[in-house]
């Protein structure tokens, strides 16, 4: 079974990860949004390179609200470009049998 790569409303795709899959691959678990540690789940935005919690996620997905189409041209054309790439990267932390693209 493969993780689940979900789409904010604007785009961007991300996908929950665990406490212990950022620890595999070398991250320490702080949210990029409030710096706070110890969370269980996170999500992982390639594109942006940054895991946010719950709280500073829902806070993200609101300030898109206001994002332009010509603000987030760039980062979305990366994602187009390298999404799979990103995921193949990444997956190889998952736990579980959800390493497979």
């Amino acid at each position: 079974m493969k993780r689940k790569i979900k789409y904010t409303p604007k785009g961007f795709s991300y996908v929950d990860v665990s406490l212990e899959e950022c620890l595999n691959w070398g991250g320490f678990g702080i949210c990029n949004g409030c710096g706070t540690k110890n969370h269980k789940q996170l999500k992982l935005i390639w594109v942006l390179c940054d895991v946010y919690c719950d709280q500073c996620f829902n806070e993200w997905l609101q300030r898109q609200e206001y994002y332009s189409k010509e603000d987030i041209a760039h980062d979305l054309y990366l994602q187009k470009q390298f999404d799979k790439q990103y995921y193949e990267a990444y997956s190889k932390f998952f736990i579980g049998d959800d390493n497979e693209l």
